[in-house]
């Protein structure tokens, strides 16, 4: 993909334009996630199973069955070795993606886990919101996956009586205010960039900083104190977005929130048709802002940081429930209501003539005469070619890049660039598991007693 930007290299505007592809789905996905390299693509489905895609080939290359219940998210730990599911049915599950097993487990009754998602460095700890489902009451909570089993820390439970952050150790459900009111919505939650601080959003308009012990950094009211519907951070760390209930996006940067008070932000919206928002979040270079129209069909709207609407992409008759944006390329996953995943990406045009200014493109073959000397070789020639030759290239060592992952005391794991798939033998066993799967599937797929020929 580096030769991507070799066919306009003047082109530095680079969004989503076209759907380019829609994966093979074989559940109804209604959230997804790409990994830290965009190599690999994860959804979760109603059914509670979760799909990883190897995104190169756009196949499916594991699937993960665990959750009774709708998977509600997905998250990748740093290396992609792991990746983080949370349920409805109050399950939240540490998965080791290669061996396609579940490494780390926490189960609660009467609870369901509205969202979640990995420390940006440390694979031992997740954040995840969750809600009652016997009473009125959410909570925000820290979990730790220790030898001895998950424990988990409250940060914040609005609807506790004293609506305080909780700050202490309890492992459950935070008490609620009684099962006659309505459940209020959800919250949603992040980790900064470097994960020492965490973002929380309120059903109120409220958006609070907190430390990871729980203690209380900075609080800030948004303008109007609309619901909030979700919460997301720049790729840089530096700005967040919110979509609100009154049908506004709005991006703060992150330092606003210790200045206090009531903020309006950038505020983002259709003026004319008044869509509500289904999601909006930042593309991969932190400059424009996405937002998800819940219509009767897919629209798209792109702002740049001056709040000018850049693109607006329409596409068929399936709304989008959730996407995410490549943390690399111009690409977009979208999961469509009917469950299926379309590929938004840019429509590339190759420009030949931006590297060669002699270059002329024909409308139609033409019969070339070619002069008698035109392809001698010329002494100077031989002697750049020979010089070009004796020239050591390395194609060994690995340049340093943001993207990848060297094993540390936070993440000791090894990154896993890649999934790798072995073909089955072409036999009657292996017609039995299906061909194109991986190792590990097509053991658990296989019949006890019998082995399985490679």
């Amino acid at each position: 993909h580096m030769n991507l930007a070799l066919l306009d290299p003047f082109s530095h505007n680079e969004l989503p334009e076209v759907i380019e592809a829609k994966l093979e789905v074989p559940s109804t996905v209604s959230v997804c996630a790409f990994n830290r390299r965009g190599s690999m693509l994860a959804g979760g489905c109603d059914n509670g199973h979760v799909i990883v895609w190897d995104f190169e080939t756009h196949g499916v290359a594991r699937t993960l069955e665990l959750h009774e219940a709708p998977v509600t998210s997905v998250s990748w730990t740093k290396s992609s070795r792991r990746l983080l599911s949370s349920g409805a049915d109050g399950r939240l599950a540490v998965w080791d993606v290669l061996g396609a097993c579940v490494v780390q487990l926490l189960a609660r009754e009467n609870l369901e886990f509205t969202g979640a998602s990995t420390h940006p460095l440390r694979r031992d700890v997740c954040l995840a919101c969750s809600s009652s489902t016997v009473v009125a009451s959410r909570e925000v909570s820290l979990v730790f996956w220790e030898a001895a089993g998950p424990r988990s820390l409250a940060l914040l439970s609005p609807d506790a009586p004293a609506d305080e952050p909780a700050g202490g150790g309890g492992e459950g459900a935070a008490g609620g205010s009684g099962g006659s009111r309505r459940q209020p919505p959800p919250l949603v939650a992040c980790f900064d960039k470097p994960g020492e601080r965490v973002l929380i959003g309120s059903g109120k308009g409220l958006v609070t900083l907190l430390d990871l012990s729980g203690a209380r950094l900075a609080e800030m009211q948004v303008a109007g104190g609309p619901v909030l519907r979700s919460l997301a951070l720049s790729r840089d760390g530096m700005s967040f977005v919110v979509v609100c209930a009154d049908r506004v996006i709005r991006a703060f940067a992150l330092e606003r929130l210790f200045e206090g008070g009531a903020a309006a932000g950038r505020e983002h919206q259709d003026v004319v048709s008044r869509v509500p928002w289904a999601l909006a979040a930042f593309t991969s270079d932190s400059e424009h802002v996405i937002g998800a129209a819940a219509a009767a069909e897919q629209k798209l709207y792109i702002w740049d940081g001056d709040r000018q609407l850049a693109k607006m992409l329409d596409g068929p008759k399936d709304p989008i429930v959730y996407f995410a944006y490549h943390p690399t390329r111009p690409i977009l996953a979208c999961c469509a209501k009917s469950g299926d995943i379309f590929v938004w990406t840019k429509q590339y045009c190759e420009n030949w003539s931006a590297f060669a200014p002699d270059f002329k493109e024909l409308e139609e073959n033409e019969e070339y005469e070619e002069r008698e000397d035109e392809f001698d070789q010329q002494p100077a020639q031989v002697e750049a070619k020979a010089e070009d030759e004796a020239e050591h290239i390395d194609i060994v060592t690995l340049e340093p890049s943001e993207l990848a992952h060297f094993p540390d005391a936070d993440d000791p794991d090894i990154e896993l660039e890649c999934l790798p798939i072995r073909p089955l033998a072409d036999d009657d066993e292996s017609a039995e598991g299906g061909a194109g799967i991986g190792e590990a599937d097509a053991e658990r797929k296989a019949p006890l007693g019998r082995k399985r020929k490679v």
